[in-house]
């Protein structure tokens, strides 16, 4: 990769077979800034553990690398449940999901979209009572190639509305904070 024209090209291409689970198990908030890294040469093509060896192989490909690690972990996107005697409605779970596969809202139970959960697990340990579990995907609701561009899609809506959020409460702060000081 000789410029930035190339390098954003591979920064796509490995972006486009990363599986999208937005997991931070290879160290990065979602799959983009990994693959961004990837090509920076700032870290290695092992760590995508969802991905795991045929990833490998394609961004070895595109980067133009020879695979010399031989023990990739390798763990496939589970899928989470939430057990409904368990379960407390303290919707500490709902901001912790990436791909907001998760519904409810607080006072009530909560449940999985099971066909858009991605199984990053991120929203087990926001759990006080340990009521979500990560099983294993069944092989009817497989991860496939239209999921993770859709949990792609879900996780860019998700922070770009968060965004839009942060910047609307920081406005009203500051009209409140505006209207205390000019009594």
């Amino acid at each position: 990769m000789k410029n930035l024209k190339d390098n954003e090209i591979a920064i796509q291409e490995i972006d486009k077979c990363l599986p999208q689970t937005h997991c931070q198990k290879c160290g990065f908030v979602s799959c983009m800034p990994y693959a961004k890294a990837i090509v920076k040469k700032k870290t290695t093509i092992y760590k995508c553990e969802p991905g795991g060896t045929k990833v490998v192989e394609k961004i070895a490909k595109i980067t133009e690398e020879k695979i010399v690690k031989t023990n990739i972990k390798e763990i496939p996107p589970e899928l989470v449940y939430v057990n409904p005697e368990a379960c407390i409605g303290c919707a500490l779970c709902l901001p912790k999901c990436p791909v907001d596969a998760i519904a409810g809202a607080e006072g009530f139970l909560h449940t999985v979209i099971v066909d858009e959960c991605n199984g990053c697990g991120l929203c087990i340990d926001s759990c006080p009572v340990d009521c979500i579990v990560e099983k294993k995907r069944p092989k009817h609701i497989p991860w496939t190639d239209i999921k993770a561009e859709n949990s792609k899609r879900k996780f860019y809506e998700k922070k770009a509305r968060d965004k839009k959020y942060k910047l609307e409460n920081s406005q009203d702060n500051l009209e409140h904070l505006k209207r205390l000081l000019f009594k």
